[in-house]
């Protein structure tokens, strides 16, 4: 999965307020087979005030 991959489900996984669940982000790296700080940190970056002037 690529970063883009990774940017694009973690996305819409905040649009869906997955995130708002206590624990959820370790629950979402286990799922996509990837560690914690890397859900933690493009999502850091989607949360951003200027996420939204990013392609």
């Amino acid at each position: 999965m690529t970063r883009q991959d990774r940017l694009a489900v973690l996305g819409r996984l905040e649009e869906a307020r997955v995130f708002a669940v206590r624990r959820a982000a370790p629950v979402v790296a286990g799922d996509l087979r990837v560690s914690r700080s890397t859900v933690y940190g493009p999502l850091a970056e989607l949360r951003s005030p200027n996420a939204k002037d990013r392609p």
